[in-house]
């Protein structure tokens, strides 16, 4: 029987393990990107560099002030692709799955895969390697979510990019 203590004991664990920053060597080459049923794949810089860039300019608030930026780098449904975490034929299950975005300091914001996908919303949202211009290092690269009022979904220096499913009991 699990005592009140031991499930806040578990909980409080796994919240410290899911927060904590990211160590060197899991993010000094590249991009971790994870899928539901497939093993972990990294991507460097060079590899999405190759991957069709899309330019979104930016107006958003955040907790300086209003921050404007034009941004450019490859859609982020393109990254999935490449990586080979989604597939695209599949619809009915875009809509119950989720994107999780890990900054290197822990950072974290999460996405509904629905929003990017070409068959639902398409939201330009991109894994900018470029701002204003200037060549991002892939320890800096950004994930940016247009049209948003604020800014706390453009997750910045990140380091993995999970797509969950549902477990199928839920």
């Amino acid at each position: 029987m699990v005592t009140k203590r031991t499930l806040l004991a578990s909980m409080a664990l796994v919240a410290s393990v899911a927060t904590a920053p990211l160590g060197a060597a899991e993010t000094a080459t590249g991009i971790t990107i994870v899928g539901p049923s497939r093993a972990p794949v990294n991507l460097s810089l060079g590899e999405l560099a190759q991957l069709p860039a899309t330019q979104v300019h930016t107006d958003f608030l955040t907790e300086n002030g209003p921050h404007a930026a034009s941004f450019e780098g490859p859609l982020l449904w393109t990254v999935l692709q490449r990586a080979g975490v989604i597939d695209a034929a599949k619809h009915r299950e875009q809509v119950s799955q989720t994107i999780i975005i890990l900054g290197r300091d822990g950072y974290r914001a999460v996405l509904a895969l629905g929003e990017i996908a070409p068959e639902f919303e398409a939201k330009q949202v991109i894994l900018a390697e470029r701002m204003d211009g200037s060549p991002l290092e892939v320890e800096h690269l950004r994930v940016v979510v247009p049209l948003d009022k604020r800014g706390g979904r453009s997750v910045r220096d990140v380091a993995r990019i999970e797509v969950t499913a549902p477990s199928p009991s839920q």
